[in-house]
This record gives C-alpha cells, structure tokens and sequence, in this order.
C-alpha cells in the first residue's frame, strides 16, 4: 500500500482565517447560491458561516460573498468574482502544497 501525505494549509495575517472549512463553505455558497442551504449541507451554524465570511472579508479588505435579500424563495448568496478568485488560488496552492509533499515523501521517506 503507497503512503501519502496528509496536508493542511492555512492562510494568516495575525491569525489564520483562510483554510479547507471556508474553502469548503465557499465552494458550497457557489453551488447552491444560498448560505442558508450551504451551512445546512455541511451542519455549521449560519452564525458561524457569517462569522467565517466576515473574517475572510476583514482580512482580505473585499466582499467575497454578495447577498440579495428576499427570503427563503428569493433571496441568494453568490460569490463574488474577487471570492472566485480567492477559492481557486487557496485550491490551486492547496493541490500544488500536497503534490509537493507527497513528492518529498516518495523522495526521503525510504524505509
């Protein structure tokens, strides 16, 4: 059986505030245009999600979500193109992270 690396990257300025959770609730944001429907899929708190989104917009110094109200019907949250931006740079850094350490294993870890 191949070994492999299991990496985790996280994203900081004074403290991290970008990783695989908000990567994840942003690519669900993405797919259902709802933060409603995306924290319910992964079981977080909307409160939280909120938290998660304002944390990265404070950081970042831009929206990455836009929110149109209108209730349960009408009402969406769409990534913005800067967000876009964000989630595929943090998941191009992320595969290129791991494709590099599994390398490094294959290389120095021979026993």
């Amino acid at each position: 059986m191949k070994m492999w690396v299991m990496t985790r990257l996280k994203i900081g300025k004074e403290k991290p505030f970008f990783s695989t959770g908000p990567m994840e609730l942003m690519e669900k944001i993405d797919k259902y245009s709802s933060l409603k429907k995306a924290t319910e899929d992964m079981g977080m708190s909307y409160t939280k999600a909120l938290r998660i989104i304002r944390d990265i917009e404070n950081e970042m110094g831009f929206p990455v979500v836009v929110s149109v109200k209108g209730g349960n019907e009408r009402g969406s949250t769409t990534l913005t193109e800067k967000g876009k931006q964000v989630l595929a740079a943090y998941k191009e850094i992320y595969d290129d992270v791991s494709e590099y350490a599994n390398k490094l294993l294959e290389e120095k870890f021979r026993f």
